[in-house]
């Protein structure tokens, strides 16, 4: 029986389906010149507030012959409309995240801004409600149950993209991101705004550069949050994770709790991969939905992929020491609902993720960049999963200089984690060389977005107000918020923590 959250979320996605597809009763988008498209009111999980919905049509490529897509949009209304003639647009990440679905998280983000400023949400092309463009994947327990060291990931990989190109039968060229961003700026035509402010996350940061850099008179300001130079690959993400996880263990070893209750937590770790690399574990555990027993094998690659993946998250680095500890000492429990806990299959639009790595992120994989990302366990996963899949999809590589850094006199506000385990601090000084009216603030603790972890909200909100950083305090930046550790199944150890304004 579905539990009724998930019910809820089912209902308030076919909600926002319908509204989409046009029914319900209709208002228009007004601007000083003229009426552009019909908005319709709707909701959005996590949010009580009323959005506008709305979608436009776009050509999906040059050629008139492969027809149009439609573009979806959503609206957070501003508190009060001091600037009508503004947004906030905000890019999502992955690649292959919706705008729409994450509307809560901007709003949080972006709570200060709204005050005054509409917030615009768009579903980029291939993603969300834009033609989403997702292939199927195993249930949670085929997962579990899978055994990745006894096959061959080569052969399997191309049997599972032979298989998703036949199931969406479109060419991915066409979902690059200098073709989206041409989508966002009809959307802002379409509205009537004069002008924006960009926010991106992530893989957002870069789409927000590339359309900053195709339509700067529509740019006021950019807040790039976790930041993606247009020269960096994806696979160099390999070299964070492994910064993020060797802070993770010295910030043990310097706590006097955690250091006691885990005094071997990296060689715990290194051993388990070791043994792991050489022997799968075979166990069982309860479904963490279910609660049946099923049968769990643990590869090095699982293993290590919940690990990363728990690194994005204060509240579950707090609980790695202990899921580490743990598995070391065979009980996979505390290590399952990490694994359980994200699933990028349901997270990400697969094809559209595909479409950007294989046409931005993997042809500037020379020699060079080879042999330095594949110094890391993941940077290696990476790139022999790009050479598989990228021949079959077959996308057209994007031209050569959409890898230069961005030359802009925009207000730009880049913001990074000391600990991100995929967008690092050195990545936005790389993609700041060229911006000439730019700043770059560091959260020392802060992970990966630090809109969502620190006091980056305030801080946003007035340099949009000011279009600049002057005489903004921004010493909170540094303030701590680190999550107390687990120190065993029960809870967290007793411990004063700096909040977070």
């Amino acid at each position: 029986m579905e539990t009724m959250f998930n019910l809820r979320k089912k209902l308030t996605k076919l909600t926002l389906l319908s509204i989409l597809a046009g029914s319900g009763s209709s208002v228009f988008a007004q601007s000083n010149d003229q009426i552009h498209t019909a908005l319709t009111p709707c909701y959005m999980e996590g949010l009580a507030d009323r959005l506008m919905c709305g979608s436009i049509k776009r050509p999906l490529s040059d050629s008139s012959a492969d027809g149009e897509i439609d573009i979806n949009f959503a609206i957070i209304p501003a508190i009060k409309p001091s600037h009508p003639d503004e947004a906030a647009l905000a890019f999502a990440g992955g690649p292959g995240q919706g705008a729409i679905e994450l509307a809560a998280i901007f709003n949080r983000n972006l709570r200060f801004v709204r005050e005054t400023r509409d917030i615009l949400l768009v579903d980029q092309r291939g993603t969300g409600y834009s033609n989403k463009l997702q292939c199927e994947s195993n249930d949670l327990q085929t997962q579990f149950a899978f055994n990745d060291s006894m096959t061959d990931l080569a052969l399997l990989g191309a049997q599972e993209t032979q298989k998703c190109k036949a199931q969406l039968n479109i060419d991915l060229s066409h979902f690059s991101t200098p073709v989206a961003a041409k989508d966002f700026e009809a959307v802002r035509k379409a509205l009537g705004y004069k002008g924006l402010h960009l926010y991106g996350v992530s893989y957002g940061t870069r789409i927000a550069q590339e359309y900053t850099r195709q339509f700067p008179n529509s740019v006021l300001t950019s807040t790039l949050d976790g930041v993606v130079p247009m020269q960096q690959s994806l696979a160099a993400i390999g070299a964070a994770i492994d910064d993020s996880l060797a802070a993770l263990f010295a910030r043990c070893e310097s706590n006097t709790l955690c250091n006691s209750q885990y005094p071997q937590l990296k060689n715990q770790f290194n051993t388990l991969m070791t043994q792991l690399d050489s022997q799968p574990i075979e166990t069982t555990v309860k479904h963490p939905r279910t609660y049946k027993n099923i049968t769990l094998v643990v590869t090095k690659t699982k293993f290590f992929g919940a690990i990363r993946m728990a690194l994005y998250s204060h509240s579950m680095r707090a609980i790695l020491p202990l899921a580490i500890s743990q598995a070391a000492n065979g009980n996979f429990s505390p290590w399952v609902g990490l694994m359980s806990g994200v699933d990028i299959t349901e997270q990400l639009a697969m094809g559209m993720h595909n479409a950007i790595v294989c046409g931005e992120d993997w042809p500037q994989l020379n020699e060079q960049k080879r042999s330095k990302y594949n110094k890391s366990y993941m940077g290696k996963m990476m790139i022999e999963g790009f050479d598989v899949m990228c021949p079959i999809w077959d996308v057209t590589p994007v031209n050569k200089s959409f890898y230069k850094p961005m030359t802009t006199e925009v207000p730009t506000l880049l913001l990074s984690g000391g600990r991100d385990p995929a967008t690092p601090a050195s990545w936005a000084e790389l993609a700041m060389v060229n911006m000439k009216n730019a700043t770059h603030l560091v959260s020392p603790s802060a992970t990966h977005g630090i809109g969502s972890q620190t006091c980056a909200p305030k801080i946003i909100a007035q340099f949009i107000n000011q279009q600049n950083m002057q005489d903004i305090d921004k010493k909170c930046i540094n303030n701590n918020n680190d999550k107390q550790f687990f120190m065993n199944i029960n809870g967290a150890a007793s411990s004063t923590i700096q909040s977070m304004e």
